[in-house]
């Protein structure tokens, strides 16, 4: 596989799941390590085989980008929910109805 393929592969399974800056930031790292090696040296193929599946390398980063955000808990979906019902409440109308009873229906 080319450097080519290879990070076209990582941009593809990326997509979508990341904001477009933090792919290009990855893709960056692993073209700049590939182009490294190749001037050290290294053939292009064989740089790349050694990275491995770049669908794995993808769910790595999807992964370590997952860990570092925040998790939000039950109890901050339940107070954040009661703060939207008494916002869609103020609205009052025909909307502000709609909107609590979808939140009450959450319950």
């Amino acid at each position: 596989m080319t450097k080519r393929d290879f990070l076209f592969q990582l941009q593809r399974t990326l997509g979508g799941r990341l904001e477009s800056a933090k792919i290009a930031e990855h893709t960056a790292y692993y073209e700049e390590y590939i182009e490294i090696q190749v001037r050290k040296g290294s053939d292009e193929e064989k740089v790349v085989e050694a990275l491995g599946a770049p669908e794995l390398i993808a769910k790595s980063i999807l992964n370590a980008e997952y860990d570092s955000k925040p998790h939000l808990d039950e109890t901050t979906f339940y107070s954040l929910g009661t703060r939207l019902k008494s916002v869609c409440g103020d609205l009052g109308g025909k909307v502000g109805r709609k909107a609590r009873d979808w939140f009450d229906r959450l319950k």
